[in-house]
């Protein structure tokens, strides 16, 4: 649209104003003040018209600046049923966290070397190779967005070219038998607040939030299973459903059967299985639990870590591990193949066959071992 404005009254002056819009949505602004006359004013207003349409033509070009993009993917995964709302929401707070810089760009400015520098810049941070490849895969996400979107000119996805290097796998954290045995009787000696959440986290295997939601309800004794399907999330202060999406059972064991008949005498009107603590409903599950290790002289450990004690004192006492799969509510055996391994019993024993020292040579060593020289 081009128009043309006479203002100033006293000392009559023109302008020229244009204001044209591609198909696209894309706008342009133009503006030129000061003519004396209308036909200079006129005479201007073809070259600004051309102007303006070439300026167009390189927004088309460049794409939606990064923000609009942002907040476009923001509006759509908002809808998107698959995904959890704390996902959601994780998705997003990552994408304008970590991208700040890039929101006034044209989505199609940014580079491979723009986005090798931002990954640069996050391991410099200290975020770990595992964080780095999540915020990747929502990168990659957001930019099919866009292209399937029509925001942007066809081009290269930028984030496809960041490479991580191999990461050195870490030795989950673990607690042996004797470990677990006196973190649960220190805390049971004491009467610690904490300890009957420790014993059921270690007796079923159950997440946090599962421990948090369960009720009086959930549980069967003259069958002496839990049926789990609730979970309670930190984030929202809310009640859904388990991390896996389906309800599983879990066995009552003597020790459980004990430890959960105690529990009842104790709750009076509440339903929930285990007490309210201050500040659970808040996540300092994990915090009171490595502060009492340290007292303890305990490794210091998660609190998920008590889940991973459970799964693997049970793969050594022979549980088959899709049993365990089930119990645990894992989807896939996966996770438990590294429980396995810290278990050890693919590998134990399968050395005991070997006779390859003379037997006086074998017999010299367990002597000086055990019984001096």
């Amino acid at each position: 649209m081009v128009r043309i404005y006479k203002y100033e009254n006293d000392a009559p002056l023109y302008e020229v104003y244009v204001n044209i819009r591609s198909r696209s949505g894309r706008r342009t602004q133009k503006r030129i003040r000061g003519f004396k006359t209308k036909s200079e004013a006129e005479k201007q207003e073809t070259k600004l018209l051309r102007e303006a349409e070439r300026d167009l033509i390189e927004k088309e070009a460049a794409g939606e600046t990064w923000k609009y993009v942002v907040d476009k993917f923001e509006e759509n995964i908002s809808k998107n049923e698959n995904l959890k709302a704390h996902t959601r929401l994780d998705y997003v707070a990552a994408v304008r966290k970590h991208t700040e810089g890039f929101m006034n760009r044209p989505i199609s400015s940014i580079t491979r070397v723009d986005a090798k520098a931002l990954f640069a810049e996050l391991s410099t941070k200290g975020l770990s190779i595992g964080h780095q490849k999540k915020i990747k895969i929502i990168l990659n996400r957001l930019h099919a967005f866009a292209a399937d979107e029509g925001m942007m000119s066809e081009g290269v996805n930028p984030f496809r070219a960041v490479e991580f290097p191999k990461e050195e796998e870490k030795v989950p954290e673990i607690l042996s038998i004797e470990e677990i045995r006196l973190l649960l009787k220190t805390a049971r000696d004491i009467d610690h607040p904490w300890y009957p959440v420790w014993a059921m986290a270690l007796l079923t295997g159950m997440r946090n939030g599962e421990l948090y939601a369960l009720a009086f309800q959930d549980v069967d004794f003259d069958n002496k299973l839990i049926t789990l399907s609730r979970s309670y999330n930190t984030r929202t202060r809310s009640i859904k459903s388990t991390k896996s999406g389906y309800w599983r059972q879990i066995p009552i064991s003597a020790e459980l059967e004990v430890l959960l008949k105690e529990l009842k005498l104790k709750a009076g009107t509440r339903k929930e299985v285990l007490p309210r603590l201050p500040g659970w409903e808040k996540g300092t599950q994990a915090k009171v639990l490595r502060a009492f290790c340290q007292v303890a002289g305990l490794p210091s450990i998660k609190f998920h870590t008590l889940r991973a004690c459970f799964a693997t004192q049970l793969i050594r006492t022979g549980v088959p591990p899709i049993q365990i799969q089930k119990i645990c509510g894992w989807k896939d055996l996966e996770t438990m193949q590294i429980y396995i391994r810290l278990a050890g019993i693919e590998v134990q024993g399968v050395t005991d066959g070997l006779k390859l020292l003379p037997e006086t040579e074998v017999m010299g060593k367990v002597v000086s071992l055990f019984g001096g020289q």
